[in-house]
């Protein structure tokens, strides 16, 4: 095999790759779906609390929305449901200390 025909097989194989895996117009532009759940959260205390909590979580991936509310000692979240689960929500509110209870959605 000559040198051209080894720089062929390599672009055009190459070519051959990019059209198979589809250019990212091929890619699903569809909206994704969101969620919102209210999260109880036990042993929040102060804003200081609301806050340590708020910015992790929404920090997380997926997450558009949060609201943390001392009053109700709660988290009101909303997530693309594609990209994250409302356990993953709960596993990062117990990581930071404090207890999250079931997350239920929203209407």
């Amino acid at each position: 095999m000559t040198g051209r025909q080894t720089m062929e097989r390599v672009i055009f194989g190459f070519a051959g790759a990019v059209l198979a895996a589809g250019t990212p117009a091929a890619v699903s532009e569809e909206k994704p779906t969101l969620r919102t759940v209210d999260i109880p959260i036990d042993g929040m205390a102060c804003v200081v609390c609301a806050a340590t909590v708020k910015k992790p979580v929404k920090s997380l991936d997926g997450v558009s929305k949060v609201e943390v509310s001392l009053e109700k000692r709660s988290a009101r979240v909303t997530y693309a449901t594609g990209r994250l689960s409302a356990e993953r929500i709960v596993a990062a509110i117990d990581g930071l200390g404090y207890k999250a209870g079931t997350p239920r959605e929203v209407e």
